[in-house]
């Protein structure tokens, strides 16, 4: 039956946030939020034999894939909501995850950070070969007409919750109260997701963020939820670093978010 809807991101561009905000806007309180991406919003990497538990709600994944009907998740896909979140601050968020699952120093002051750069700009934001480039991620959810696509960028999610949250819930199509909403936006703030994090982390809780496999990144005080990285460009590209990230991700930029790098 083709009707799961699709939270559909390239990695590292805030996903567990968006499934945050619309577990607590979907989920009854007693449903446990650590087996969130195992029962209700499942995120088909981690648990590819998830299924889902409660009946009435909809039917949502977490997806890393881009478009491509060859797979089936996305063949069985009614619906998506393509977040997109600006690939420099992807850049960055993907660093640090890269030393958390390494347990490895992440020294951005270091030789092979500016390497790191280099690769990541020439390559059009490849992270993981199986996910493709950042810019190839999103041309593929972007401008197939196959499914309907709701766009929502990470930093207007972030600086406008209420608007965003509703807009998604129309889109998504079934009705979550106003009040309702105001609660999944406080539960889901970045000092939230930090705290249940730490509680993962203290008790060593195989949950949404920690892993017995990233213990050691958690043992050098790497998190999963980190700075929220904003404009990362200008903080962190040198000039020529800069004009390679217009070239690469320019167009892009311009069409979607409306102006330059």
């Amino acid at each position: 039956m083709q009707d799961l809807i699709s939270l559909s991101a390239f990695p590292k561009s805030g996903v567990t946030y968006l499934s945050f905000l619309l577990f607590h806007s979907y989920f009854s309180d007693d449903r446990d939020i650590h087996d969130l991406e195992r029962k209700y919003i499942l995120d088909i990497h981690a648990y590819p034999n998830a299924t889902f538990v409660d009946p009435r709600a909809p039917r949502l994944i977490k997806s890393h894939f881009p478009y491509n009907p060859a797979i089936p998740a996305v063949r069985l896909t009614t619906k998506a909501i393509y977040l997109m979140r600006h690939p420099i601050d992807v850049m960055m968020s993907a660093w640090d995850y890269q030393h958390l699952i390494g347990g490895t120093g992440r020294d951005t002051q270091s030789p092979a950070f500016r390497a790191y750069i280099n690769q990541w700009l020439m390559s059009g934001g490849l992270m993981i070969p199986q996910f493709g480039p950042w810019t190839q991620h999103v041309r593929s959810w972007l401008s197939q007409t196959n499914i309907p696509v709701h766009l929502v960028t990470y930093e207007r999610l972030v600086d406008d919750p209420e608007q965003e949250l509703k807009s998604i819930i129309d889109f998504i199509g079934i009705d979550v109260p106003a009040e309702r909403q105001r609660i999944a936006i406080e539960r889901s703030s970045m000092k939230s997701m930090a705290m249940l994090e730490s509680q993962e982390v203290e008790n060593r809780v195989d949950g949404i963020f920690f892993r017995n496999n990233l213990a050691a990144g958690y043992g050098r005080g790497h998190r999963f939820i980190n700075k929220g990285y904003r404009k990362s460009y200008e903080a962190v590209l040198t000039p020529d670093e800069r004009a390679l990230a217009d070239k690469t991700f320019g167009n892009e930029i311009a069409r979607h978010y409306g102006a330059r790098l």
